[in-house]
């Protein structure tokens, strides 16, 4: 015990005395605080307008587009659009000299056989990505308005379909406005934060076992301490490191949104609650120390830092798929693949904390989450222990996924009879 503590110890202070984490562990809070006070100084009562316009094209004065209707198609224009936004043309030739003599932005042109290929060229002098993302949804209103006869109700429940809305029993899943940026962003937000602490601090425990092989520093450690407890006191030691970054940053984050809410214009409903945190202490730390004992495996079979840093991807792609279906989690929180993404041990840290900042989880999903980690953790714990011994440690092989897999599963894994140089 004196050993495992001792060599806490050290990963503790020789981690938190670097100058790039402490740098790290500052900056990360303060510059979104330095960002923020400076909006609410400079930008006043239009802050939320002003944050909002970022994830939005600037609304520049357009001028007209012009369009030339081959299909005979388009008979009015809604007025909701206004007919001088659009300018008929009887021919291509007409649109193009408007279009090179600045007259129109551009012009769009509707080929004979549209209803049976249904495309449109759109057609302007300077491509502007802003402006045609801004432009093109136009004329697709225009041909959808007039092959529904013209009829503004029928076109509203065209583009506006019938919505089924699922409402859950629980009185505080208080309904989310769809239409603010921060309904995606702040998720979005807590899984990549997620993301970053828990590999973060994951990486920190390869290196460290990866450089002290690379280095022969180990050959000196295995002499004074068992294998086992070398592991032990890293995985404690590092993960002190990385819960302290992530009560700094998570909680200093919420508190940010808290003190920020009103200068951001973010609605009530769209605040993360307080859950998010409490709860993301347990699920930060199983998700810790899933993967960080992974990478001690890694680091344990592989002979150098550099082998160790290209099998990290390999072993880290549970934790991507999260960040890959974040776009399905948050628009559905609670249908099926979230909820199986949960459930998982590897991918339930992100997941969960991602659906918790849409809405409430169910109680027995968020205990099933818990216990299931806690047992992959006991089975990956007493597995890669057994990787960490004199011989294995003072070599390696090449790293590859099934002898990874093998060793995990306790069958003998080749090493190399003399030491890396």
């Amino acid at each position: 015990m004196k050993n495992i503590w001792l060599i806490l110890k050290t990963e503790f202070i020789n981690t938190i005395t670097r100058r790039s984490f402490l740098l790290t562990l500052i900056l990360v809070p303060l510059v979104p605080a330095l960002i923020l006070g400076a909006i609410a100084l400079f930008s006043g009562n239009n802050a939320g307008e002003d944050v909002e316009n970022i994830f939005q094209p600037s609304q520049q004065e357009q001028l007209s587009e012009g369009y030339v209707d081959q299909a005979d198609i388009i008979y009015s224009i809604p007025d909701w659009i206004g007919q001088d936004r659009l300018i008929q043309y009887e021919s291509e030739n007409a649109a193009r000299t408007a279009a090179e003599n600045g007259d129109i932005g551009g012009y769009y042109l509707i080929p004979s056989d549209y209803l049976q290929s249904g495309d449109v060229r759109y057609v302007r002098e300077d491509f502007n990505p802003l402006a045609a993302i801004e432009e093109t949804y136009i004329i697709p209103s225009v041909i959808e308005y007039n092959l529904l006869g013209g009829d503004p109700q029928r076109y509203q429940a065209f583009v506006n379909p019938a919505e089924v809305q699922q409402n859950d029993l629980s009185p505080e899943d208080s309904e989310r406005d769809q239409s603010s940026p921060f309904a995606f962003y702040l998720p979005y937000g807590v899984t990549f934060l997620f993301y970053i602490l828990i590999l973060t601090s994951a990486s920190l425990m390869l290196n460290s076992v990866a450089k002290e092989k690379e280095n022969r520093v180990m050959e000196i450690l295995i002499s004074s301490v068992k294998p086992k407890q070398l592991m032990a006191g890293k995985i404690l030691g590092l993960g002190l490191i990385g819960l302290l970054q992530m009560v700094i940053w998570f909680g200093s984050g919420m508190l940010l949104l808290r003190l920020g809410g009103t200068t951001l214009h973010i609605p009530p409903s769209l605040q993360l609650p307080p859950d998010v945190f409490y709860w993301g202490i347990p699920f930060f730390v199983l998700g810790y120390l899933i993967y960080a004992t992974i990478m001690a495996g890694v680091g344990a079979l592989v002979p150098n830092l550099k082998e160790g840093t290209q099998a990290t991807f390999i072993v880290i792609l549970p934790i991507l798929v999260p960040l890959l279906l974040i776009e399905v989690i948050i628009e559905q929180p609670n249908a099926t693949l979230p909820v199986i993404l949960s459930l998982i041990p590897f991918t339930a840290p992100n997941t969960i904390m991602t659906r918790m900042a849409v809405s409430p989880v169910p109680l027995w999903q968020l205990l099933f989450a818990l216990g299931s980690m806690i047992i992959t953790v006991i089975f990956l714990i007493r597995a890669v222990s057994k990787m960490f011994h004199a011989n294995l440690l003072l070599t390696g092989k090449k790293f590859s996924i099934k002898a990874y897999l093998k060793a995990l599963l306790g069958k003998e894994f080749p090493i190399d009879n003399q030491p890396v140089a």
